[in-house]
């Protein structure tokens, strides 16, 4: 029997996974449970996954996700982390049959990033500038996707830079965080195009 893979991505697919296929129905408050101390870069891929895999297309969840990264980046700009949610949120919950097809179709990804992450230039992601920088992100992305999820593509759109972000966060690669950044103007533009 091989060893579980302790890549922090890997292990927290593996997560989900039996989470996903113990249950038929898995509540918000579970997933953040199973995500444990990992912090807040697991949780930001995994949210930004939802919006990207089959997952994303239940009615409702890229509001969900919104108000998660408003949490998030709230948390992240009072210096806490360890997020705090509201019994409402706490309820929620999603099918275990498309979690567990998300996580199916996300771990191909997994394995391709895992060779060109590492930690590097670590200032961009876990100084204190770059630390509020990313919640100032977090709470404008979520306050874009709350107010305009309904748009098509919108929020997979959004949800890629927040991706960059978890994974740069999960790995503490700076680089990662940097071409986050980057990604932002591109995407302020599409926004800028779809409203003009």
């Amino acid at each position: 029997m091989s060893a579980p893979d302790d890549w922090i991505i890997s292990s927290l697919l593996e997560d989900l996974a039996a989470l996903a296929l113990a249950s038929d129905r898995v509540s918000l408050a579970d997933l953040i449970e199973t995500l444990g101390a990992r912090g807040f870069g697991p949780l930001l891929v995994m949210l930004s996954a939802f919006l990207i895999l089959p997952v994303g297309m239940l009615p409702g969840l890229p509001g969900v996700v919104a108000v998660f990264m408003i949490l998030i980046g709230g948390r992240m700009m009072t210096g806490q982390t360890t997020l705090w949610l509201p019994g409402r949120l706490r309820r929620v919950h999603l099918s275990g049959h498309v979690l567990a097809v998300s996580v199916a179709r996300a771990q191909p990804a997994a394995l391709w990033l895992r060779p060109l992450l590492a930690p590097r230039l670590v200032a961009f992601v876990e100084s204190g500038p770059a630390t509020r920088l990313i919640a100032l992100i977090l709470m404008a992305t979520g306050g874009l996707i709350f107010l305009l999820g309904f748009i098509p593509g919108l929020p997979f759109v959004l949800s890629l830079h927040v991706l960059m972000l978890g994974l740069a966060m999960s790995t503490r690669d700076g680089l990662v965080a940097f071409l986050a950044y980057c990604m932002l103007l591109p995407e302020i533009v599409f926004i800028w195009r779809v409203f003009t």
